[in-house]
């Protein structure tokens, strides 16, 4: 009886791990493999739906490295350019990268990385450093308004998981005659939020994503190590953010399993 109320007990924990359920729809799945200090695309591992190869974009690195399934940036940047992308900015869309920190930069506002639609309009994270210093949005080629952002620390030498999320509205994937809503949720936490306006907005490819920097400029760039990205069509859940932003599953289940076995083991009657 004792050992049926315990494998109970663990089945109930295991139904309440977050599971990646709502609206937003795998693009792409990008990430790193191989040893090299001088990577190119052959360290590149870029999947879609259903797990098979995403052939339409294409990496260019300016430099750092790749070991142990993770992109150094060592303050340059990789690029990553998609001419076949189905988005852009009057599409409603999400972004998630997950990144240590290993500097903060020169620059008093580095960019960790970014998004670009055809060379002209750039939508930046980065790290304000005044202050009231905080992650937060700043634009080329675009107009923000009402930004908010929360003042906190960078946290230095942990994974951390970043989420962009742009909801346009109902009229999602036409020409635009509202504004679109920008969050970005570290580790899970809303942390910033801004209003992409209508009038900057354009049906042009979301073509160019860069990690370590900016689009379409070297300037300013951030030394970080990237382990993972996504593209997701359609904004994010909070389930799907919730599970992105924690350990995977699987090791979150061995971690339980562990527990339960070690549970049962205590119980057993002394012979």
């Amino acid at each position: 009886m004792k050992k049926t109320l315990v494998l109970s007990s663990i089945i109930a924990m295991l139904g309440l791990l977050p599971t990646a359920q709502g609206t937003g729809t795998l693009v792409w799945d990008m990430s790193f493999t191989g040893t090299s200090n001088f990577p190119n695309t052959q360290n590149v591992v870029i999947k879609g739906t259903d797990d098979a190869p995403y052939g339409s974009l294409v990496s260019s690195f300016g430099g750092g490295s790749v070991a142990d399934g993770v992109y150094d940036s060592n303050n340059t940047r990789l690029t990553l350019t998609d001419n076949s992308s189905p988005l852009s900015m009057c599409n409603s869309f999400s972004f998630v990268v997950k990144a240590s920190l290993n500097g903060e930069g020169s620059s008093m506002w580095s960019v960790l990385f970014g998004l670009g639609e055809n060379n002209d309009e750039n939508l930046k994270i980065n790290y304000k450093k005044d202050s009231n210093p905080g992650w937060g949005f700043t634009t080329e080629g675009y107009t923000v308004s009402d930004s908010t952002y929360t003042p906190g620390t960078v946290v230095q030498g942990k994974e951390q998981t970043f989420i962009v999320t742009v909801d346009a509205g109902a009229n999602d994937g036409t020409a635009q005659t509202g504004t679109a809503l920008l969050t970005l949720y570290l580790n899970g936490e809303a942390v910033a939020t801004a209003t992409l306006a209508s009038a900057n907005r354009t049906d042009e490819k979301l073509d160019t994503f860069t990690l370590g920097g900016r689009p379409f400029s070297s300037d300013v760039n951030q030394t970080a190590e990237f382990s993972n990205v996504q593209l997701y069509q359609g904004v994010l859940s909070a389930e799907q953010i919730a599970a992105l932003s924690v350990p995977e599953p699987a090791a979150a289940s061995l971690s339980l399993a562990g527990l339960a076995l070690l549970a049962l083991r205590r119980r057993r009657p002394q012979q």
